[in-house]
């Protein structure tokens, strides 16, 4: 008869999925793997620039050979340090370019006596117009805690030798410098003020301090 009939069944419901696992991914910067961050124009990083001169490096070879025309003495396979450590090569290519820049050459293998013939060379450097800012100091090649520091002074004294050592006709180095030096307390140092560390006292502060800023940034 007049029995009711159950509502119609209503929508099903949406079909369940599983739940997703998600996993966080560590990336390293862009820069940090070697390539210039998205939306850059920057360059992938590079070493530093002084590695341009460390160890084997072109320029340290360049100097090398250069070293080897002008004295006419042979590295022979020596690591660079080892070759002029005790200040006797050095001590002979200032002579070369100036005769009797280094009146004295020890060739006793105490160390005090091969940081002598360093000293000697370091104010060789500055007497032939190396800047200051180029000279490197006596343990940099003593005890070769930074080579680097030697290569650039060679270098450089291998360009500023074309003005300041009319009668040396060459091999040189780089290109011709400009900048000229005209400091009277070079005459005033001795072997004794430039030992420890190869600076002058009245500017060794400021100099220790910018070479600190380079060898960080």
């Amino acid at each position: 008869g007049g029995g009711s009939f159950p509502p119609p069944p209503g929508p099903p419901p949406p079909p369940t999925t599983p739940c997703k696992k998600w996993e966080t991914v560590q990336t390293a910067p862009a820069n940090a793997r070697g390539l210039a961050p998205t939306g850059s124009t920057a360059a992938p990083d590079v070493p530093h620039a002084k590695a341009s001169a460390g160890p084997g490096s072109d320029l340290e070879n360049e100097v090398a050979s250069w070293v080897e025309q002008v004295t006419g003495e042979r590295r022979a396979g020596k690591a660079f340090g080892d070759w002029l450590d005790d200040g006797q090569v050095l001590c002979r290519l200032a002579n070369r370019l100036r005769p009797g820049v280094c009146p004295q050459i020890n060739t006793s293998t105490m160390p005090f006596k091969r940081m002598e013939n360093i000293t000697a060379f370091i104010q060789a450097c500055r007497k032939l117009g190396v800047m200051e800012k180029d000279i490197f100091s006596t343990i940099d090649l003593a005890e070769q805690k930074d080579l680097v520091s030697v290569v650039r002074c060679l270098y450089n004294l291998g360009s500023v030798c074309r003005t300041s050592c009319p009668d040396f006709k060459g091999p040189y180095l780089g290109v011709k410098q400009r900048a000229q030096v005209n400091d009277g307390k070079r005459a005033c140092l001795g072997v004794e003020d430039i030992k420890n560390g190869g600076l002058r006292k009245d500017i060794d502060g400021e100099l220790r301090a910018g070479q600190w800023h380079n060898r960080h940034m």
